[in-house]
């Protein structure tokens, strides 16, 4: 019942923010990348090797996710994955948000894996 007001004040899980080039090496190390984005915009591009879990199913498909390795949240800016990612560290999990998401990947250069629909 508090946890929103928590989070209004600012009171709930800290996340580490991390950049494109350290999210990359930390998937390169075993780190599990996942795309709360929804389908639709997995399918105009994504990042190689993300998983897509759309942030309206978070709260009920969480318990799937691995528990041994890191998770990076990840959306179009970072806005919606910082969410995903409160809602990780608040069950016990080591994640951290790409800041800038799959906007800020694709300005370092970072592979992406474009879609067959057009923007």
């Amino acid at each position: 019942m508090w946890g929103w007001l928590k989070n209004l004040l600012g009171l709930g899980p800290r996340v580490p923010r991390i950049g494109a080039k350290e999210a990359y090496e930390k998937m390169k190390a075993g780190a599990l990348m996942i795309d709360v984005r929804t389908p639709l915009e997995r399918k105009l591009a994504k990042i190689p090797g993300s998983q897509g879990l759309p942030l309206a199913e978070l709260a009920r498909r969480w318990e799937s996710l691995p528990k041994d390795r890191p998770i990076i949240c990840q959306c179009e800016s970072g806005n919606r994955s910082q969410q995903a990612a409160e809602f990780l560290a608040s069950k016990g999990f080591e994640v951290y948000n790409l800041a800038g998401g799959l906007s800020a990947w694709q300005a370092a250069g970072l592979p992406v894996k474009k879609g067959d629909l057009q923007r």
